[in-house]
């Protein structure tokens, strides 16, 4: 039908990408979705608020340390005063490692083969356990592990530092039992025999065991599967939980800037100081927590950074489409989710401070540790990303037909990416091929994208950095409900 037969339409403007991040269709109808929002995204993040930026990769570290092996336990050794501040260690393999002026060396040795291992410092020294081999205790000086300040100390899986004590918790025969040691003497020895060593029993008889301990303001926090408890010192702790969602991961429990954060498998929650009970701040990205698959919910882990907190979740499979390595990114200022998926899976992560930043890292399942948001690629793979807007009515009305003849995608440094479209009645498998991007202001003329209800889409792979989408331009279209009888 010639465009004249039609009354005259106004252009419009879909620029706001991102700012209210993504909100799957399973959690809310499209007509209630915000603006900014998007119903799909995977590898771009809103932080330049009103536009999609694809996110930046992962750079090896050091070098492969044991190939074909899970990077089991990732901490970051602090002293105080002018002691050495700045010693990462990643345990892979039998093998605990340090790094040390840019090499992996062996510091602690014949432990069980890939078993979770856990950390804290406390009084120049940082504490290992891994639930099976003994405590054991590192200075971060030329020496190794040794038994300085652990003798008689529970052979845990968990580990904590509060009020001036070591806290460890849950060995093999006695799984809900936390230890407490002696307070730290004026030259940094503590005790855990006799009249010095303790223990709080928590909840042994309710069927779960401890999943998890954690410092967290004014408490120190035992979790559970399906609660968590606060003891506040030696003398004083709940009976019965206050907070009733716990997890099933110790290295999905993080505390950042604003809060604790943790996952559990009915969503991922925030905990702020002065709060007694959580909030559940995973509802927009429902879709994805619930086909978590239940192998992985004791895999999950976490880190955070200045303004976000992330969550490797493990292969998720969502609308007929697999996540694979899918790390989920919480927002802290604008409370947002995005979605990332990895060419290796994420499966621990830690701080890394050292005199030239303040770092984040993650370890693989094949050995090798990297700083996370660091380069253009994921260690030479070029990140694939995609986006997918919320339905989009144009007129308002979704009972109107509309069609869109001429569109400008806008972009920088976005070239050679693909924009689609597809309407109501295709699925996401269905996407129709617009064109690709070339200039800033890329001009799509002579289209015939049509439908009650459309989405558009862009989908490429960077691997050279600052690649930005900033929406379309809706130049020209016509709505078929104001046909001219004429």
């Amino acid at each position: 039908m010639p465009a004249n037969n039609y009354n005259p339409t106004p252009p419009i403007s879909l620029r706001n990408l991102m700012s209210s991040g993504i909100i799957m269709e399973g959690v809310v109808d499209e007509e209630l979705m915000p603006k900014g929002s998007v119903s799909w995204a995977v590898n771009v993040h809103g932080d330049r608020i009103g536009s999609a930026t694809v996110r930046s990769g992962i750079t090896i570290l050091g070098s492969q340390i044991t190939a074909s092996k899970n990077i089991v336990g990732l901490h970051q050794f602090l002293d105080t005063g002018s002691g050495t501040n700045d010693i990462l260690i990643a345990v892979v393999g039998t093998v605990a490692y340090a790094l040390i002026s840019g090499t992996w060396t062996s510091k602690r040795t014949t432990l069980t083969d890939s078993t979770k291992s856990r950390f804290t410092n406390f009084v120049d020294l940082v504490f290992m356990v891994n639930g099976i081999e003994a405590m054991q205790s590192w200075n971060g000086g030329a020496g190794n592990f040794s038994t300085t300040n652990v003798t008689s100390a529970p052979v845990a899986k968990y580990i904590d530092n509060f009020r001036s004590r070591v806290w460890a918790a849950a060995t093999t025969s006695l799984p809900s039992r936390l230890y407490y040691s002696s307070v730290a003497d004026a030259s940094g020895v503590v005790l855990w025999t006799g009249s010095d060593s303790s223990y709080i029993d928590i909840a042994p008889g309710d069927g779960e065991d401890l999943t998890g301990i954690k410092k967290f303001g004014s408490a120190i926090y035992a979790f559970k599967n399906s609660a968590v408890y606060r003891i506040f010192s030696i003398n004083q702790s709940e009976p019965d939980p206050q907070i009733s969602v716990g997890t099933y991961s110790q290295e999905s429990i993080n505390v950042a800037k604003d809060g604790m954060y943790w996952h559990h498998p009915s969503g991922i929650y925030r905990l702020r100081k002065g709060e007694t009970n959580p909030v559940e701040i995973s509802r927009p990205i429902y879709d994805i927590i619930k086909n978590i698959t239940r192998a992985n919910y004791s895999e999950i882990a976490s880190w955070n950074d200045d303004d976000h907190v992330n969550f490797h979740v493990g292969n998720v499979s969502v609308y007929g489409i697999t996540l694979t390595n899918c790390v989920v990114r919480w927002t802290i200022s604008t409370e947002i989710w995005t979605i990332y998926s990895y060419s290796v899976p994420l499966i621990i992560g830690n701080s890394y401070d050292i005199s030239t930043g303040i770092f984040r890292v993650v370890g693989d399942n094949d050995g090798t540790v990297y700083t996370f948001d660091s380069g253009n690629d994921d260690n030479g793979v070029a990140i694939n990303y995609e986006l997918e807007t919320r339905w989009l009515n144009l007129s308002g009305l979704r009972s109107e037909k509309k069609t869109i003849r001429k569109m400008a995608a806008i972009h920088e440094d976005t070239v050679g990416a693909n924009i689609g479209w597809r309407n109501g009645t295709m699925n996401r498998l269905e996407i129709q091929p617009i064109g690709q991007l070339g200039n800033q202001e890329t001009i799509l003329n002579s289209l015939e994208v049509e439908g009650n209800r459309i989405k558009l889409s862009v989908k490429g792979s960077s691997s050279a950095g600052s690649s930005v989408f900033q929406g379309w331009e809706i130049l020209e279209w016509l709505n078929e409900s104001t046909l001219d009888p004429k």
